[in-house]
């Protein structure tokens, strides 16, 4: 991490750039979006020093010795990415603000890194993106792979509730179906009695009629 001094010091703008093309925009103190190629585009450049902004005096400061401006000439940036999104960022109102020589404003630098400065920071917006960016995947996993073990692993799975019938309940529940079953047997006994019956008689009924059949033709072949 950068490790910026959470107490904002005094920045002064001595220099602003306003240019044009691509290759005169490969950086910037504002960028309107923070995947977008920049034809237009404001560099500014300030001094500042090792002072709160809260205890700054006033114009005694202001003059360019060594002593009070500890760091010289070094670009300032919107915040620690150089870039943003409207309404949260506007870089014509950025560059309106902090541009114009000679402002004094607040600004934060890097212990770190002394020459990276930025105008906005705050400890908890420079932490909370990259722990959501730990914890959302984490999670986002970690969820999957319980989902998937609770379908696929059968000791995760869910056992259908099976009701138990009290003892009195079951033995009259027995008692029921037993007699259901035997009623359904003597009906399946009944109509196959009565189907074999009605098949025997269709059987007689066809050898009396090929009994009827053979004797006239005896009786044709005696005449003759």
């Amino acid at each position: 991490m950068a490790d910026f001094d959470p107490d904002p010091v005094v920045c002064k703008t001595i220099l602003t750039e306003h240019n044009y093309g691509m290759k005169n925009c490969s950086w910037s103190s504002c960028k309107n979006g923070c995947t977008v190629d920049q034809y237009e585009c404001d560099r500014i450049f300030v001094n500042y020093m090792a002072k709160k902004f809260e205890d700054f005096e006033g114009t005694e400061y202001y003059e360019d010795d060594d002593d009070i401006w500890v760091v010289k000439g070094v670009p300032i940036f919107v915040n620690i990415k150089g870039c943003g999104y409207p309404p949260q960022t506007n870089c014509t109102i950025y560059a309106d603000e902090f541009g114009p020589v000679g402002s004094i404003f607040p600004c934060y630098y890097s212990r770190v890194r002394p020459n990276l400065v930025i105008t906005d920071y705050s400890w908890e917006g420079a932490v909370h993106p990259m722990i959501m960016a730990l914890i959302i995947p984490n999670l986002i996993t970690g969820v999957s792979l319980g989902l998937l073990s609770y379908w696929w692993y059968p000791g995760c799975q869910k056992k259908e509730n099976s009701y138990e019938i009290p003892p009195d309940q079951q033995s009259q529940q027995d008692g029921e179906d037993e007699d259901k079953e035997d009623d359904e047997k003597k009906i399946e006994d009944g109509d196959g009695g009565t189907e074999k019956k009605k098949l025997a008689e269709t059987k007689i009924d066809i050898i009396s009629e090929d009994q009827k059949k053979m004797n006239s033709l005896a009786g044709v072949e005696t005449e003759k």
